[in-house]
């Protein structure tokens, strides 16, 4: 079996600087930390305004969602009647 190009490297000589390598995980800490607190910011700032919008709605979303839950039950029940009623006036026919 021919040896690979990875097997003759010679990782002896391979040495990063430490103080760099130290250096930019320190950096790359901070920087997510910084990063971390402007997602923060932005999620606390869209949800003040989504909420202060929201509030001078005339109609509530809570009410809005029911208004949109009972709407759909009502359409459930009316496409189960009409499905029902199909299914029994082709089995009449069929009969």
């Amino acid at each position: 079996m021919a040896d690979s190009t990875f097997s003759k490297i010679s990782w002896t000589e391979f040495r990063p600087n430490r103080s760099r390598l130290t250096a930019g995980a320190a950096l790359t800490g901070v920087g997510m930390l910084v990063a971390t607190a402007g997602v923060g910011v932005l999620v606390y700032e869209l949800a003040r305004a989504g909420r202060s919008w929201t509030g001078s709605w005339e109609v509530p979303p809570t009410e809005l969602a029911h208004r949109a839950l009972r709407h759909a039950q009502t359409a459930t029940q009316s496409a189960a009647r009409a499905g029902r009623d199909a299914w029994s006036s082709y089995e009449e026919g069929v009969s």
